[in-house]
């Protein structure tokens, strides 16, 4: 669900944290704040493939200028294809490569790491992920009785761990 994977994402920056000044840089866009914005949307990316996903609900101006590319994508491959595999992963870490120039490397770094966070998620599902797309061999992170299902209420029960590993990051990286 959408809301996991945003707060998976910005969780995810704890491994940017390691990284000697990974969360402390001059530009406004090296703001954790940021960062933590543009992780949550790299862990949203994925699920474009989805036929209703939180991205192609966003509004601007009354209309959702993704629907057309969500759509498309769902058409071709469906959902959990490309996207939720080594290719996804691989096209947007190239995405913030050629963006890390312009942006800088914390950005590029936060997309790449909240898309991966988005694999990883749904790996713990009972549904798993293609590592390679157009294969039908799936793959999880869990043994089969650790599973979750999308949507359940143990995913619900995990959202206020992933809610404290989210605010703890904001709240120990805050530049005040």
């Amino acid at each position: 669900m959408g809301r996991s994977h945003a707060l998976a994402g910005v969780g995810s920056l704890w491994l940017l944290a390691a990284v000697p000044n990974g969360l402390s840089g001059d530009g406004l866009l090296d703001n954790v704040a940021v960062l933590a914005a543009v992780a949550a949307l790299g862990a949203l990316l994925p699920d474009l493939d989805a036929s209703r996903s939180k991205l192609s609900s966003w509004e601007v101006a009354g209309v959702r200028p993704l629907v057309p590319l969500a759509a498309l994508v769902h058409s071709a491959w469906g959902h959990r294809g490309p996207l939720h595999s080594l290719y996804g992963l691989t096209l947007i870490a190239c995405v913030g490569g050629m963006l890390a120039p312009a942006l800088g490397w914390r950005p590029a770094a936060a997309l790449t790491l909240g898309f991966a966070s988005h694999l990883a998620a749904d790996a713990c599902t009972r549904t798993g992920i293609p590592f390679l797309p157009w294969r039908k061999r799936r793959y999880w992170l869990l043994p089969s009785r650790l599973r979750l299902s999308t949507g359940s209420s143990a995913e619900d029960a995990l959202l206020p761990l992933l809610a404290l590993a989210a605010l703890s990051l904001l709240l120990v990286h805050a530049r005040v």
